[in-house]
C-alpha cells in the first residue's frame, strides 16, 4: 500500500487533534502537499542542518518534528539565515515537513505520558485536563501527568533515576521530602504546573526550563527537579516512531541519530588538596 502526507496528517490528528495545540503554536503540514506520496519517514526533536543531512542522506520522503521549524512568522525565505536557508534546503531535496507540537504535549499517550514511562511511573493520569473532566478519560485532553513509582525512594536515590533514565548530564532541583512516591512530569516547560502538582500532594515534579524565582516554592515538600527541555522531551521520539510503525506496517520509519541537543555542559573539576 502506498501513503501520502494525507494519511499520516489524518494518524495525527486522531491521536494529537491540531485543535488541541497551544494558541501561539504551529503544527501540521508545514512544508509539502498532502498528496505527495511517503515511503520513507524520519522522526527527530528538532529539525538541524545535521537532521536534514541524515534524511537526505538515507533518502527520507518527511520529517516529523516535535518542535516547529516555521514557528515566528517569516517575511522571506532566503539563504541568507538559518531558518530560511534550512526551508529552501528541504524544498530543493523534495523533503516534506510535518510538526506536531503542543498538540502532541496534550495528547493522552504524548509527550508528559512517555517522559512517565521513561521514568518507571505508574498509574498514569492527566495532571491537568483542559475541560476540567476526568484526568482518567481516555478522550481528555491537557497537559502534565500523575503517577506513582513502584517504590519509595529517597531524594538522592531519585534524581540518579531521573538522570540514568533520561541521560541527563545535569539536574537542577530545590526542595527535600522525606521520600518520594507520588511523582507529577510534564515535558518540557512546566513551570505552569508546579502549583498544580504542589496542590495534588506530588512528592516530586519532573520537568524543564525552570527559572531561578520558580525553585522558591511555597513548600519544601516537594522535590522540583528540571531535568533538561530536550532530555524531558526526546524519548518522544522513539514512541511516535513504535505508533507509525504500528499504523503504517509498510512505511520505513527512522527515529533521528542525531542529538540536536543545543545546550552543552561543563563540569568543574575539584582542586586537589596537597597532602
Amino acid at each position: 500500500m502506498s501513503y501520502t502526507n494525507h494519511h499520516i496528517l489524518e494518524f495525527l490528528e486522531d491521536w494529537a487533534p491540531q485543535s488541541t495545540k497551544l494558541e501561539y503554536d504551529n503544527v501540521g503540514l508545514l512544508i509539502g502537499s498532502k498528496d505527495w506520496k511517503v515511503s520513507k519517514v524520519i522522526v527527530c526533536l528538532d529539525v538541524t542542518p545535521e537532521v536534514a543531512d541524515e534524511a537526505i542522506e538515507i533518502g527520507a520522503d518527511l520529517i516529523i518534528a516535535h518542535h516547529p521549524l516555521i514557528f515566528r512568522k517569516l517575511s522571506r525565505i532566503t539563504s541568507s539565515d538559518s531558518t530560511g536557508a534550512l526551508i529552501y534546503r528541504l524544498i530543493r531535496n523534495d523533503m516534506n515537513l510535518i510538526a506536531a507540537h503542543t498538540n502532541l504535549d496534550a495528547a493522552a499517550g504524548g509527550v508528559s505520558f512517555v517522559l512517565a514511562d521513561a521514568l518507571g511511573l505508574r498509574n498514569l493520569r492527566f495532571l491537568k485536563t483542559d475541560d476540567g473532566s476526568d484526568p482518567g478519560v481516555e478522550r481528555a485532553t491537557g497537559f502534565g501527568v500523575m503517577g506513582s513509582l513502584g517504590e519509595a525512594m529517597e531524594v538522592n536515590a531519585f534524581l540518579n533515576h531521573v538522570g540514568t533514565c533520561l541521560g541527563s548530564n545535569g539536574i537542577r532541583y530545590s526542595g527535600s521530602p522525606e521520600q518520594i512516591s507520588q511523582v507529577a512530569v510534564c515535558g518540557g516547560a512546566g513551570s505552569f504546573l508546579a502549583e498544580e502538582a504542589l496542590r495534588q500532594e506530588a512528592d516530586a515534579f519532573v520537568t524543564a526550563d525552570l527559572k531561578y524565582h520558580d525553585f522558591f516554592t511555597e513548600s519544601t515538600s516537594m522535590l522540583l527537579v528540571d531535568a533538561g527541555h530536550y532530555e524531558s522531551e526526546v524519548p518522544v521520539v522513539g514512541a511516535l516512531c513504535d505508533r507509525l510503525r504500528n499504523r503504517f506496517p509498510e512505511l520505513e520509519v527512522h527515529g533521528t541519530r542525531v542529538n540536536t541537543n543545543p545546550v552543552k555542559y561543563v563540569f568543574r573539576q575539584q582542586p586537589q588538596k596537597m597532602k
